[in-house]
């Protein structure tokens, strides 16, 4: 079949939200816990703003679209001290129609790389369903490696327990969020150090305490912060913005509390409380460079969506 590559613009959004919701419901059977809906609207409103951006390839087949990449940016200093891009979930999709996903994937990067390289952007990343192994090992053949994720599980499908001991669990009020400040500071040398590596903008991090829908949950002991889980409301994907669903966006726990329960206790007092407000699903996204943290939110969530990122070498010339 011959594929013809050519800019994407608004004329393809309608046909790109059905390949995207085609992605998604194949993804929901290897994850069942994804929550249900209609997320045409957020495609669409998403893939409107992507057809602005610089960076975008719509590949047609005999006039029909079968698959997309699109990235956002660029912007300075993305993975790294060069220009990058990013393309969200939903903002490539590669049709099940086609015999040859992952080749197909291949050539749109391709296409749509030589473009962002012209312009000396030489870091990507890019956002797709974990379980999709055709496209993955596409883009791990071209050089992507994984770096984040993204997880979920029903309210109803968690089954812990919190003891209640010498430890307190509470919902911390706006005002007392500076509370956690030692142990968010902890976070932030722990993510600097082997494997993870991974920098703080400061003036993001000083922003993070004042979000509007940010909650904050805490464990203490005499009179003391030991660790402490936080929520948002949307998080990095647009399923993440069902409107019954939460998105844990931080945790840490102090080293000379760990190995005790303490952290999944903290989840269980904030599952129950979720349970009360009707909340049908909690999410969690996290570095998946961090072990510690990949290890523990593994054996309660179900990863969905892993982010891939490449780091083209800069002095290439086209």
């Amino acid at each position: 079949m011959n594929i013809a590559f050519e800019t994407f613009t608004e004329k393809h959004i309608e046909e790109a939200v059905k390949l995207a919701l085609a992605e998604l419901e194949a993804e929901r059977t290897h994850c069942p816990d994804l929550p249900c809906g209609d997320f045409s609207e957020q495609l669409t409103g998403m893939l409107h703003w992507l057809s602005s951006q610089p960076f975008g390839k719509a590949a047609l087949c005999d006039g029909k679209l079968v698959g997309y990449l699109v990235f956002a940016g660029p912007w300075d200093g993305f993975f790294g001290d060069v220009k990058g891009v990013f393309s969200p979930l939903g903002g490539s999709a590669f049709s099940y129609e086609y015999q040859n996903r992952g080749r197909l994937a291949s050539m749109l990067f391709a296409s749509v790389s030589e473009d962002f390289v012209k312009q000396a952007v030489y870091s990507c990343a890019l956002s797709r369903y974990a379980h999709d192994e055709e496209t993955t090992r596409s883009f791990m053949l071209n050089g992507f490696g994984i770096r984040c994720s993204d997880a979920v599980r029903k309210i109803s499908g968690f089954a812990l327990s919190h003891y209640p001991g010498s430890i307190h669990f509470v919902e911390l009020p706006s005002e007392e969020f500076e509370r956690i400040r030692k142990l968010r500071n902890g976070l932030v040398k722990h993510l600097e150090r082997a494997p993870i590596f991974y920098p703080t903008d400061m003036e993001r991090y000083e922003q993070w305490f004042m979000k509007g829908d940010l909650r904050v949950f805490a464990a203490e002991k005499d009179g003391e912060i030991i660790g402490f889980i936080s929520l948002e409301d949307d998080a990095e994907n647009f399923i993440t913005e069902h409107a019954t669903m939460k998105n844990i966006c931080g945790a840490y726990f102090d080293e000379n509390h760990r190995e005790t329960g303490m952290a999944q206790a903290l989840l269980a007092f904030i599952v129950d409380m979720l349970k009360t407000e009707g909340v049908t699903h909690l999410g969690v996204d996290c570095e998946t460079l961090n072990p510690t943290a990949l290890n523990f939110w593994g054996k309660y969530f179900e990863t969905y969506t892993y982010s891939f990122a490449r780091r083209i070498d800069e002095r290439i010339v086209l």
